[in-house]
């Protein structure tokens, strides 16, 4: 969201003015200072010193600002210095150097001295993290009277309930709006974007709000003069939403390019006031970075749900996001999918089948199809001693050249006195997979047709590991010996991530159906820190790590120590579902409830538009999941996916024989009693469910047995049910509803 701010890190100094909030607002205390100063009598005091005594004559602010402040009680007059320091938090069009010299010199005449090296007063927290324009100098003594007013109303308000004052964002806006203020002073939107910069924009002024909605094609100015601050921001949010939807990312800014273009030339200056009363500050420009590769916000995704709600089905929605057609796809982006299919062994042997049959491994090496296998998966750096591995093991044992004893087939690489290496003869029918990708990579994306998948899909089960997912010892056939070796094989999700860092500009995902049926702190393993947004890792074209965090994986290592780092790449999006019936998300590790996001699938009854023989079905699957809810839980409910395809009576008794009623047996572990009632006309009894006596006198007569009776249930015949019996389940409650 509105975080990213470059070139400036926004977190420590966000950070730093919501601790303000909490402990000199919110509480009495103070932030330079070793005393409690920022009490409702100190403020009421630079009301009287300062606001009630503006000095309108020569001098710059600073001047002028002693001599107000002169006989004023020491204790106010440091409040004034933190003040000016809280003002100081935003402008980054203000040199550090140049603020700390303020703050101190204010600080100065309450007869104190602050430390220079203060840890608040720091380059890095005082570097500010937006452009203020001329405004905050002109108008500086404005944003301070606006300052003071904030501080006594809040004071104004019992102590248990200042808080609640920051906490919600209606609460705040409704707030703000009763502190009296002159004019559309900045230190209003830099106190809301501090507090909730994932809902307002890094905008100290309406005047680029209006200007960037009306250049985004949003509205125009002559309407948006018209709004008020939740308007303005609820448009900009929206448009945000939009940008990083069209972009790819969340890490866009207005005032960075591409965006800045759009509706400001760099550096123009903002509409903040008239640039008079100037206390000869001098401003500086704003930088103006540039991305240098695309940026991502990573996608961590579960939908939930009950059955039946379409959670898989939009899934396979989600793939068409992920999927290039050959005409949209440069020819080493192409190539890089290409080879992600196949392993080393069919690389290599299409790669020296291209080469004509025979060549040496240097020439090997510098082949395309090598290039774009060892960026896929990380190996710039040792891909000839790869080659050699693959080429020596996938000689046959009669060579008499190669003398390794690890062998295995397919055997189909043999070495010339010349060190040249060369495929044996039906090469093709020893490797086919070679042979298609060879055909593929000759015949060019344009001729090959193929869509490029820039995902995977996997699907969690009770015994899916760490080494399934990530990386793992699996068997290996050594070939004539019949024995079998272990090897280190790469899982699905280090593919994944393998293939997202070999293509850095793209999106890339990974799916992942039923993501609750596996452990999956086990399955992620030390991974599950890396997932998180500001863990991933950033990787340029060229597979260097730019930013974010690697880790060795156990087992690596090469024989020469070389240790082998992964990190999970920016772009890689993780979509997973789940079914809540199956497990509640309050019983998933909280680890993975912290680094994903949830989006529940809820059953939908309004699509279920079609009535059948006048069976309403949405009445009919609302009124069922009301009653699961009351007596089960919302996790267990029937998804509107059951009756979708209903279109007549036989289909409505077969999907109910078939699917509903043993969903409900599930739920209710075979407590056929509750069965009964979910399909009951709302009087406790159920054409759906017959109810049997066993009389014990019957079946035990003469034993201690005889005395006991009890029910039997049993699905009655599904030809027997009528469309007025599906009615009955909702004709009682039909009011209730409406």
């Amino acid at each position: 969201m509105a975080r990213y701010a470059p070139p400036h890190d926004s977190v420590p100094i966000i950070e730093l003015a919501q601790r303000w909030v909490a402990e000199c607002l919110v509480g009495d205390g103070s932030m330079l200072g070793q005393e409690a100063y920022s009490d409702a009598t100190n403020f009421e005091a630079l009301d009287r010193w300062f606001v009630q005594r503006l000095d309108e004559g020569s001098g710059n602010f600073y001047e002028k600002l002693e001599t107000q402040l002169r006989g004023a009680p020491p204790t106010s007059i440091r409040l004034m210095s933190e003040l000016l320091w809280v003002l100081f938090l935003f402008p980054s069009n203000i040199g550090a150097e140049t603020k700390r010299d303020g703050v101190l010199r204010v600080w100065r005449w309450s007869g104190e001295e602050l430390d220079p090296a203060h840890a608040l007063l720091s380059d890095r927290l005082l570097e500010g993290i937006g452009s203020a324009g001329m405004g905050v100098n002109t108008n500086r003594w404005r944003e301070l009277i606006y300052l003071i007013s904030i501080g006594r109303a809040v004071k104004e308000v019992a102590v248990g309930e200042r808080a609640a004052l920051f906490d919600d964002y209606d609460r705040f806006i409704a707030w703000m709006d009763t502190v009296p203020r002159q004019g559309d002073r900045q230190f209003r939107h830099m106190l809301r974007y501090f507090l909730f910069p994932d809902r307002v924009e890094r905008m100290s002024s309406n005047g680029d709000r209006r200007r960037v909605l009306a250049a985004f094609g949003v509205a125009k100015q002559k309407l948006t003069r018209r709004w008020s601050d939740r308007d303005l921001d609820d448009a900009l949010l929206e448009l945000r939403r939009d940008l990083e939807q069209r972009y790819g990312t969340g890490q866009l800014d207005f005032y960075v390019p591409p965006l800045r273009e759009v509706w400001q030339t760099p550096n123009d200056p903002s509409d903040e006031g008239p640039e008079d009363d100037s206390d000869g500050v001098e401003t500086i420009a704003e930088p103006i970075p540039e991305y240098s590769t695309p940026a991502f916000r990573p996608r961590n995704e579960i939908l939930y749900g009950p059955p039946g709600t379409g959670k898989t089905w939009r899934l396979k929605q989600e793939f068409a996001k992920y999927t290039d057609q050959p005409a949209d796809v440069d020819r080493t982006e192409w190539e890089l999918q290409l080879v992600a299919g196949h392993g080393w062994r069919s690389v290599i042997m299409a790669a020296l089948a291209d080469l004509g049959g025979r060549a040496p491994v240097g020439q090997l090496e510098g082949h395309p199809l090598i290039r774009a296998k060892a960026a896929q998966r990380k190996r710039q750096s040792a891909v000839r001693s790869t080659l050699w591995g693959y080429l020596q093991e996938h000689t046959s044992p009669e060579s008499r050249t190669v003398n390794v004893a690890m062998r295995r087939p397919p055997y189909v690489f043999d070495k010339a006195e010349d060190s040249s290496w060369y495929v044996v003869e039906d090469w093709e029918a020893e490797d086919p997979a070679a042979a298609a990708l060879l055909e593929k990579w000759r015949a060019g994306p344009a001729r090959v047709g193929d869509a490029v998948k820039r995902y995977r899909v996997v699907t969690f089960h009770p015994s899916y590991s760490y080494e399934d997912f990530v990386i793992g010892l699996r068997p290996t056939s050594e070939g004539k010996s019949g024995g079998v070796a272990f090897r280190m094989v790469d899982g699905v999700f280090k593919r994944a991530c393998e293939e997202a860092r070999a293509n850095p500009e793209k999106r890339h995902a990974l799916f992942i159906d039923e993501i609750n049926r596996a452990d999956i702190a086990k399955v992620f393993g030390e991974l599950i820190t890396l997932i998180e947004p500001d863990k991933r890792a950033r990787y340029d074209r060229n597979g260097a790590l730019v930013a974010g965090m690697e880790v060795q994986l156990p087992g690596t290592g090469s024989e020469e120590g070389e240790e082998e780092r992964f990190g999970v790449p920016e772009n890689l999006d993780i979509i997973g579902t789940m079914n809540t019936a199956d497990r509640s998300i309050a019983l998933l590790d909280i680890a993975l409830r912290r680094r994903f996001e949830f989006r529940e699938i809820a059953p939908d009854p309004s699509l279920l538009t079609a009535k059948v023989e006048g069976v309403d079905l949405a009445l009919l699957l609302r009124t069922i999941n009301d009653r699961l809810e009351f007596l089960a839980d919302r996790d267990r409910l029937i998804g509107h996916a059951y009756l979708m395809r209903v279109t007549s009576l036989e289909e409505l008794r077969s999907v109910f024989r078939r699917q509903v009623i043993p969903l409900l047996q599930e739920y209710f572990f075979d407590d056929w009693s509750r069965v009964e009632q979910v399909l009951s006309r709302g009087d406790g009894t159920s054409v759906f469910v017959r109810r049997e006596a066993l009389d014990g006198q019957v079946l035990f007569s003469g034993s201690d047995l005889a005395s006991m009776q009890r029910t039997r249930y049993r699905i009655t015949p599904s030809d027997s049910w009528d469309a007025s019996d599906f009615q009955a389940i909702y004709a009682g409650v039909v009011q209730a509803d409406d």
